[in-house]
């Protein structure tokens, strides 16, 4: 039988001495060498792109001073003295690394020191033990319950190593910057940390976004044979990511179905001090499938403007007492940086979506709610669940092909906000990092637990070949470098082949207008291929490698191996130069998308499929059979 938290508190010094009893056999049965901090390189290395669409990463924050004496006491009055708080105004601690931790309280007698409830098992990456105490006829018991997941950061964990090994590790920068959906999410009980995590990871990708974008301009300007600079919108030559990038940013406040605007200046204080009621932003679907709400988009030229409207958007945030958290944040805050590259403008946009969302409650927790609290926590849980099962989904979808898995993104406002990363009709790809925050209390054991049981199902590895791969012409993962370099050349070809039609449509039309007529189009006749694929695609790469570029990255690949195939077709050799270039460009862009349009098909055959069967048949209930001539 579980423990309550009063009298997990009562037994504390058995718990402490359990715990420490266990921790030192623990380091016993564990190789004394450990790998330490992790510097995840700053290259364009393919390593990086190879890992897996969905993450898991757990973590425990470091407790705060005298919060066990705070929070865990038999002191009823603690709830009503965060009440008073928020009246006055909570005082400016050390609470803020608790996503809003505790104001100060009166010191209670009841000793309630702190007891790790969560321990990280040196040497081992990805494992975290929750301590579950309990009851049995014979007294307190203690359980160490292990959970799994793909990294798992203990309390001595700074932000930075948090930032290096999810933001970091997966390449999420130059994934938006490529055209890609980036995605972390931070989930766990109100208290454990979110906002802070959260927080900094917001300021600290907005100090890495520019710099990476103005590396990326220079690549791309000297991959068309311009300099720096020398296009750049801005009176600074410097500036070269405003030539190339521009960055638009969105900030969400999302209560149960209630959406608003933290951007928007109508969230702040009016003229007379009071807080007014922000205008409801409607979410759905428009007619292009997209999910775009009316909210207020603010462009951002610098990590300087990104970072205060951060601040300022965060300071809207709604906040309300609990008996966990003074300070708890009550809605989900989604922070969206979408880029769009100026020099392919016909390219997808690439987005970066961070949620910080509300804290998850159990019953102890929301006991004392009014009845407007009480509401809210439902709609909280309600819409996690509808995450949980988002994310279960999609990660099951990665790694079992053959089955047709339902991602039931349609059935909450959230999960409807995150449709970039839960579609797979979408061809964008996409990574989501999953942080699970759990308590570093003994007394949070049971809430942890039911957290880390939340996350740790998300973690999902592919299954290992069991045979020879099996050549399919619609599977590029199955392409040798010969049958990758075969398929280059005809996706060129064809290219190739559209534009030579378009020029021989402009060449009739002029004629036609003079009276005259041109010599028909031969198609027989071999045409020039804008980029030389052996040099595209060089031995011993195949589509595989292929895969893990980025469009900005397929785009530079082609600009760097073009070839001349403009002679006689523009007079002037400037304009031939600029008109070949924006040619390689375009047919670039379009190569790309079908190559990943084959990606996609073939890792979601049985999903698309089934769509597609789908699809067939609300057609023959629409408009009937068709008929047969």
């Amino acid at each position: 039988m579980a423990s309550s938290a009063a009298h997990t508190t009562a037994n504390l010094p058995l718990f402490r001495r359990l715990v420490s009893e266990w921790e030192a056999a623990s380091q016993a049965s564990q190789p004394t060498s450990q790998s330490g901090k992790i510097e995840p390189s700053r290259d364009d290395s393919f390593a990086r792109r190879s890992g897996k669409d969905i993450l898991v990463a757990f973590r425990t924050r470091p407790p705060l001073p005298e919060e066990a004496r705070c929070k865990f006491t038999a002191d009823e009055n603690i709830y009503a003295n965060s009440r008073m708080n928020e009246e006055v105004g909570p005082q400016a601690t050390g609470a803020v690394a608790a996503e809003g931790g505790t104001s100060e309280a009166p010191e209670p007698d009841l000793d309630a020191e702190f007891c790790p409830g969560i321990s990280v098992p040196p040497g081992v990456d990805g494992k975290m033990v929750a301590h579950v105490p309990g009851m049995k006829w014979n007294g307190p018991t203690l359980s160490h319950k292990v959970f799994e997941a793909d990294l798992a950061f203990g309390p001595d964990a700074a932000n930075e190593d948090v930032y290096n090994r999810t933001v970091l590790a997966q390449d999420m920068i130059n994934l938006a910057l490529g055209g890609g959906v980036g995605c972390v999410l931070a989930y766990g009980q109100t208290g454990a940390g979110k906002t802070y995590t959260m927080e900094s990871l917001e300021r600290r990708l907005a100090l890495d976004l520019f710099p990476a974008a103005e590396a990326l301009s220079a690549r791309f300007l000297a991959s068309q044979g311009d300099q720096p600079g020398q296009s750049a919108t801005s009176e600074s030559p410097s500036s070269v990511q405003e030539c190339i990038f521009s960055f638009s940013v969105t900030f969400l406040e999302l209560l149960g179905k209630r959406a608003t605007d933290l951007v928007s200046p109508s969230a702040g204080d009016t003229a007379d001090g009071t807080a007014p009621s922000a205008k409801e932003v409607m979410i759905h679907e428009n007619k292009l499938g997209e999910v775009r709400p009316l909210l207020l988009e603010s462009q951002v030229h610098s990590s300087e403007e990104l970072q205060d409207l951060i601040t300022r958007s965060l300071a809207h945030r709604r906040t309300s007492p609990t008996h966990r958290n003074a300070t708890s944040s009550r809605s989900h805050a989604i922070l969206t940086i979408r880029v769009k590259n100026r020099m392919v403008p016909y390219a997808d946009e690439g987005q970066l979506i961070l949620v910080d969302l509300s804290g998850s409650e159990r019953y102890e927790d929301n006991k004392a709610h009014n009845k407007q609290r009480m509401e809210e926590s439902r709609e909280i849980n309600k819409s996690l669940m509808n995450l949980k099962e988002c994310v279960r989904a999609k990660a099951k979808a990665t790694v079992e092909e053959e089955a047709f898995v339902h991602i039931p993104f349609r059935s909450n406002k959230l999960t409807l906000l995150l449709k970039p990363i839960f579609d797979i009709e979408l061809r964008q790809p996409s990574k989501t990092v999953i942080i699970a925050h759990v308590s570093p209390h003994i007394q949070d054991a049971a809430h942890s637990v039911n957290t880390l049981s939340y996350a740790s199902p998300f973690k999902m590895s592919p299954p290992k070949p069991t045979g020879p791969v099996v050549y399919n012409s619609a599977d590029p993962r199955t392409w040798n470098h010969e049958q990758t370099v075969e398929w280059l050349v005809a996706a060129f070809t064809n290219c190739a082949l559209k534009r030579k039609k378009g020029i021989n449509r402009q060449r009739e039309k002029a004629a036609k207008a003079l009276g005259k007529k041109i010599r028909p189009l031969d198609m027989s006749e071999p045409v020039d291929l804008a980029v030389r694929v052996e040099e595209f695609c060089p031995a011993p790469m195949t589509a595989r490698n292929l895969g893990r570029l980025y469009m900005n990255e397929w785009v530079e690949k082609c600009l760097q191996t073009r070839a001349d195939v403009l002679k006689g077709d523009i007079n002037g050799e400037g304009d031939a130069d600029q008109a070949q270039t924006d040619m390689v460009k375009k047919m670039a862009v379009e190569v790309y998308a079908k190559f990943n349009d084959l990606l996609s098909t073939a890792r979601y055959k049985t999903q698309h499929d089934m769509m597609a069967t789908r699809r067939k048949i609300t057609a023959k209930e629409v408009y009937g059979e068709v008929p047969k001539w």
